[in-house]
């Protein structure tokens, strides 16, 4: 190896090590990737969590084409529930009806 070789980014951080490490090395790339998926999936499944908190089940459809009329009925007495509960808790104003 000349000394351009040796001082070149990619010879510092890999070139250097023994065969054994750089197989241990490589071994935690799918735990990395796995961890990297899990942290991505959290975050995405939160966020999904916050935008659709008051749509009730419309963020998970069938495969198979739209939800069935039990569900869709369901989905809509669960949301006109909500929504009559948050009128309970509201305060009320003077002056308003």
């Amino acid at each position: 190896m000349s000394g351009d070789e040796k001082g070149s980014l990619w010879y510092r951080l890999w070139d250097h090590r023994s065969v054994k490490e750089k197989q241990r090395l490589r071994s935690l790339i799918p735990y990395v990737l796995y961890g990297i998926a899990v942290f991505y999936g959290i975050v995405y499944l939160s966020i999904l969590n916050e935008i659709n908190r008051e749509r009730t089940g419309v963020t998970v459809k069938t495969w198979f084409g739209g939800d069935s009329k039990a569900i869709i009925d369901a989905r809509e007495r669960e949301e006109a529930e909500i929504k009559e509960s948050f009128k309970a808790l509201r305060k009320r104003v003077s002056g308003g009806h």
